[in-house]
């Protein structure tokens, strides 16, 4: 990462403008947590006729035992254990005096999709606690840093704070989405996370401008993210409000 020649080329940008003035530079540095999330992936098929005849059977009937639904489908029995087998580990059904259908499984009979969840697996996501959202870039592009700018104002620590687990759940669906699925592949889906680690903290350097807008007569600021590599709105109103307060003081 070149930053100088970074900062370069932004300053030619905003020079584009001749009634902007840039009336200080700043760089600060900002904490990227490399989160592992660990989940079980889940797996939706449509359910076969059987399944479903099975459900409805479960629901309407007061069944005991299995032997005798296989004798009302004209199923053999090994099927029928198997599949009952199935939808017990999938909490579809449960067995108490007799089989019901849970909740779980009364909706998915409803929309004919049944889920099978599978082992649990990994993602790895890029999560900035100032900006309470994961980000996306490439961190090997700072790996040949040696030094980094202060921490940016209002980072008191980078320990992260609670994560929704929506936003994780969301954010890993949205890129699952976006992979290739071969044509015989079943795409795998996110409904909840087990657990969510911080295992590496990274720090970003970004690049702030307080400028002055000679024709509005209006400080702003522009902050450059450089793991994005867009400009960040958020860190601009942060740093905006600490510097407009500066500014009052003089």
């Amino acid at each position: 990462m070149d930053l100088q020649g970074t900062v370069l080329q932004l300053q030619k940008e905003l020079g584009q403008n001749p009634s902007i003035e840039i009336k200080k530079q700043m760089q600060y540095a900002i904490p990227i947590h490399t989160l592992e999330v660990k989940y079980h992936p889940v797996m939706r098929n449509a359910m076969d006729i059987l399944m479903k005849m099975m459900l409805i059977s479960f629901e309407k009937a007061k069944l005991k035992n299995v032997e005798l639904l296989a004798e009302i489908l004209l199923v053999e029995p090994l099927f029928i254990h198997d599949l009952t087998n199935k939808m017990l580990r999938l909490g579809m059904i449960v067995k108490e005096q007799e089989f019901a259908l849970t909740a779980k499984g009364k909706a998915q009979l409803e929309s004919g999709i049944f889920e099978e969840e599978l082992e649990e697996t990994s993602y790895f996501i890029q999560y900035s606690p100032i900006h309470e959202q994961p980000l996306e870039g490439d961190l090997e592009e700072f790996a040949d840093l040696e030094e980094f700018p202060e921490p940016f104002p209002t980072m008191d620590t980078e320990e992260i704070e609670a994560i929704e687990e929506t936003l994780l759940v969301d954010f890993i669906q949205q890129q699952l989405s976006e992979q290739p699925v071969a044509e015989d592949e079943v795409p795998h889906y996110i409904t909840s996370v087990v657990s969510t680690e911080s295992i590496q903290i990274n720090d970003i350097p970004v690049l702030c401008f307080l400028l002055f807008d000679q024709k509005e007569n209006r400080h702003f600021v522009r902050v450059y993210n450089t793991l994005t590599r867009v400009w960040d709105e958020r860190l601009e109103t942060i740093l905006f409000n600490i510097e407009k307060e500066q500014l009052q003081d003089e």
